[in-house]
């Protein structure tokens, strides 16, 4: 069985993430900072919170949300963590991603990162440190996929999707390679029939 890490689990992109994994048949261990929810995310949280498949950790301050065994993939939707200005979860959270890239029980993982447009990266500190981020984990030798969403909108049919796998790649438009209409299930679907390709 696939694995796969959601962090911003109960936040809008997240969710759809963990929604679409669980369809799929993956293991998803979802992950969320308990500071930044709210009562409508965990009522949400209910119509998929029983499944066997999904495991649920709130991430306290400065927990870093520790994870015992290997996993396909950390999926790091970015625009949830844009739209909210918590500069101690973006710090936090900075510090857990740089910590797994570092353990080894990880060197085969794929973080997927789902980037926001230019024009919706208002938090300027923020996007500095992913960009930094970036560079560690692929100086790491760690797998890393981008995703870029212009509108930011869930709904594929008003959204343009891009990838790119690498920092010599130029970006490349996914319009109208799936049929889905659901811009996460569309990711999962890339990242799925298209790895041999992408990785290198």
């Amino acid at each position: 069985m696939k694995s796969a890490v959601v962090f911003g689990a109960r936040q809008l992109l997240g969710y759809e993430f963990c929604v679409q994994l669980l369809e799929k048949g993956y293991k998803v261990l979802a992950k969320d900072f308990a500071k930044w929810q709210n009562k409508e995310q965990e009522e949400k949280w209910l119509f998929i919170g029983r499944n066997a498949n999904l495991q649920y950790e709130q991430i306290e301050e400065n927990s870093l949300g520790k994870i015992y065994e290997p996993v396909h993939y950390f999926f790091i939707p970015l625009p949830d963590f844009y739209s909210k200005d918590f500069p101690d979860i973006h710090h936090h959270f900075i510090h857990i991603i740089k910590t797994l890239t570092l353990d080894e029980l990880f060197t085969q993982s794929i973080f997927v990162m789902i980037q926001p447009s230019a024009i919706d990266k208002g938090n300027s500190n923020f996007c500095s440190n992913i960009e930094k981020l970036k560079t560690d984990i692929r100086e790491r030798g760690n797998k890393l996929i981008e995703y870029c969403m212009l509108n930011n909108n869930v709904n594929k049919k008003e959204t343009r999707l891009f990838f790119n796998s690498s920092t010599n790649d130029k970006w490349r438009g996914l319009d109208n390679e799936f049929s889905s209409v659901s811009i996460t299930k569309e990711i999962i679907e890339h990242i799925e029939k298209k790895m041999d390709e992408l990785y290198i």
